[in-house]
Formats: C-alpha cells, structure tokens, sequence
C-alpha cells in the first residue's frame, strides 16, 4: 500500500511525462511550485495547461496542445516549450479548478527558456478571478473566494465544536455549584448585615417610588441612592465580590446556552430543509459529435452558470475558454470542437428544490491498486448513482464504459489500475 508521500510523487511524474511525451522535440523549462489557497492551505485540484500560438511548422512553433496536471497538496511541477522564442502573441492559458468544485481561475503565462526551475510567480502575465472563487500561489499572493450556499455536511468540525461549548457549560455549572455553596456559608454573615440592609432597602424603595413620580428629581434622588449603596458595599463588600463572580458565571452561562440553542435550531433548521437546488448528473448533451458542429444543449439551464463542469473525453473543458453557456446552449470554439468518437459528459445545478444531502469528496475507495484487482469500494452508495464522478489519476472515467457501480462496489470495465495509479471519488449520498 502506497503512503502519501509515494503517491504524490507518482502524480508529479505522471504530470511530467504527459507535458515531456507533449513537446517530446522542443527544449523545455520546468514550472516547479507550491500552489496555496488564500487562507494559506494547500491548493487540491486540476491545473489545465493550453498552448495558443502559431499552429504550423518552424523553429520555435508547435500545435495547440493542452496538458491537465492533477495538484496534490499543492505541489505543481511541469515541463513546457518556451513561449518567448515562439511567433509574437504565443501564451500558455492556465485554467485551475479545485477539487470540490468551489474554486476556479485562469492565468496567462509567458514561459523563457531557462535549464533551472521556474516558479510560477516568474512566468505569470495576467490572473482573471473566476466564479466560485479565485486562488494563488507561492510568491504571488491569493485572490478571493465567493460565498456559496453551504450544506450541513460542509460545517467543519459542528458536532466536536458543540460538544465543546457541552462540556464548558458543565464545567461551568460545577463552578456555579461550588459557588453556591461558598455563597451559603456567607449567608450567615449578611444574617448580621440584614437589619442595615432592610433599613437602606426601605429608603432606596422610597425612593425609587419618589424618581417614578417626580422625573425631574432623578438626578438628586440618584445622587442619594448612590450615597446609599456606598454605605451598603463598606458593609458588604464580601459579598458583593461573591455575587460579582456569580453574575460573571451566570452571565457566561447564560451567553453559551443562548448559543448553543442557537446552533442547535440552525442544525435542526438545516437538517430538516431541503436543498435550495437540483442537481443534473452525467448528462449528454445534445447535438452532433462530427467535428464540425458547434452547438450543443442542455436538458437544463446551469444555475449558476458556472456549476457546469463540461468534460471531453474525460477532460475537463474550461467555460471561457475551450467553451461559451448562453442559458442551455453551449458553443465551442473552433480549437475545441467536439469529432467523431470524441464523449461529452456534463454536470450541473439548476433552479429547483431538491432533497437535503451530504456530500463525499476527494475519497479513496477502498481496494487494492495492484493490476489485478477490478473491485473497489465507497464509503456510501452515492444517491443517485450518477452522481458518482470517478477519477484515475486525475483523468474522468465514464460510466458504464470505464466503469459501473451497484450500491458502494465500484467495477472496472477496462484496464484495472495498476501499482501507482491513483482513484478519487466525488458523489452525493
């Protein structure tokens, strides 16, 4: 069984070889770097890489070509041709998407040549923010995440946390016992102390009846009553800092039971609701694969538009770029249309209300990657089956093609993998 450190030294240099195999004849520079989320995490997800230059022969040119790197806490590392020695205009367009779909940007790059490591912050033209959210990496800073609705599955660490704020409160309760009983050993010395407090209780009665009649006599009335409770705190200055640190406590007490309630109704709240959205799972779109048509429809329209995730033969499409959304319809551009033989798979939201679920991300079925072995399982059974998006080595595989899955026991149909592969697993349940 492979440990982490193995695995993802065999995605790097799976990365590697499908860049070097890209431009097996031209020199190239390597990109090596450590992608990282604005709040200084490890940046999980697909880097694609697009050549857009000059397509014909020549010194200095290649083809468009794109390459997708699979980014395991963080770590990049790709060969590209240069740019710079290229025809005028030639750039690498970089398309990043996290793995739980929250997250996408693009870049521009400009590549020199170089026979040490660059880092990406060195080859860097342009970063366009993208919906759901944007990103970084090392020595160039991070961008900014939208908000998105947010399931009960996806509040992180709710159950320790309330468990926690539990715990303070007996705590907290113990505390408040205890005081009360240091609190009812002292009651025995207000018993002498409850003749001047009667006394200065009838006069501060007095006078609040007084302040509730007469408004305009509250600044003098108030003025005695302070004089009064001066006189009471000399008297019983003991007690009063026990009944201080009782308030505290109570006050706490009170503040962490409010909140808890208030969790506990939004958990109830949640849990009880359904989803504010429908999803649409492994959809084909309509529309001719030949080559040279264009326009291809939805079932539905993305809401919002960029809940699409658009996949050519496995590979994910980037919306801007490889594609255009206008409500249903999607147009390719011309670099990427659809031939024949080629498969389109689509995966999106729309308006809806649906039932509340939980989401699995980024898992490992369970199973051996040995070659041999053609059965793995999930945790849950996804919910529906199709929600199910299966990846090898960061590439999709399609369903009832390269694999089928009843209840949690996923089958491959082709290849099995083999020692070094990875699988990850993305479905509702």
């Amino acid at each position: 069984m492979f440990n982490f450190r193995q695995l993802l030294m065999a995605a790097l240099i799976a990365a590697t070889l499908v860049a070097y195999s890209a431009f097996a004849q031209t020199n190239l520079t390597q990109i090596l770097d450590t992608i990282t989320n604005p709040d200084g995490t490890p940046f999980n997800g697909t880097v694609v890489i697009t050549w857009n230059g000059y397509s014909g022969s020549g010194s200095g040119t290649v083809s468009r070509l794109s390459t997708s790197a699979r980014v395991f806490n963080g770590a990049l590392s790709v060969l590209l041709v240069p740019t710079t020695t290229a025809s005028p205009g030639t750039y690498y367009q970089v398309v990043y998407s996290s793995s739980d779909g929250t997250v996408t940007w693009t870049e521009t790059w400009q590549v020199p040549p170089s026979t040490t490591a660059l880092t990406i912050a060195q080859v860097r033209q342009t970063t366009t923010q993208g919906t759901g959210g944007g990103g970084g990496s090392t020595g160039s800073g991070g961008g900014q995440y939208a908000t998105l609705p947010i399931a009960i599955s996806d509040v992180t660490n709710l159950a320790s946390s309330l468990s926690s704020i539990n715990s303070t409160i007996t705590g907290l309760s113990s505390s408040v016992t205890s005081l009360n009983s240091t609190t009812a050993g002292l009651n025995t010395t207000l018993t002498g102390l409850s003749s001047t407090v009667t006394g200065l209780n009838s006069t501060v009665s007095g006078l609040n009846t007084t302040v509730a009649s007469q408004g305009s006599s509250i600044t003098g009335l108030t003025s005695n009553y302070n004089t009064l409770n001066t006189t009471l705190t000399a008297d019983t200055s003991s007690l009063n800092t026990v009944s201080s640190t009782v308030s505290g406590l109570s006050t706490n007490v009170t503040n962490l039971t409010n909140l808890v309630n208030g969790l506990n109704a939004t958990v109830n709240t949640l849990s009880a609701a359904g989803s504010t959205a429908v999803f649409v799972d492994d959809e084909v779109p309509a529309g001719t694969i030949n080559g040279v048509n264009t326009v291809f429809s939805l079932a539905g329209t993305p809401a919002p538009a960029a809940s699409l995730t658009l996949y050519r033969n496995g590979l994910e499409m980037a919306l801007g770029g490889d594609y255009t959304l206008n409500g249903s319809a999607i147009t390719f551009s011309s670099n990427s249309l659809p031939r024949t033989g080629d498969t389109l798979l689509a995966y999106y939201r729309k308006a809806g209300t649906g039932s509340a679920v939980n989401f699995a991300d980024n898992e490992t079925p369970g199973g051996s990657i040995n070659g041999t072995n053609a059965t793995f399982t999930l945790a849950s059974a996804p919910n529906p089956a199709g929600s199910l998006r299966l990846y090898r080595n960061g590439l999709l595989l399609e369903p009832g093609v390269d694999y089928s899955v009843t209840g949690s026991s996923i089958t491959i149909l082709t290849t099995v993998p083999v020692s070094g592969d990875t699988i990850s697993a993305y479905y509702r349940h």
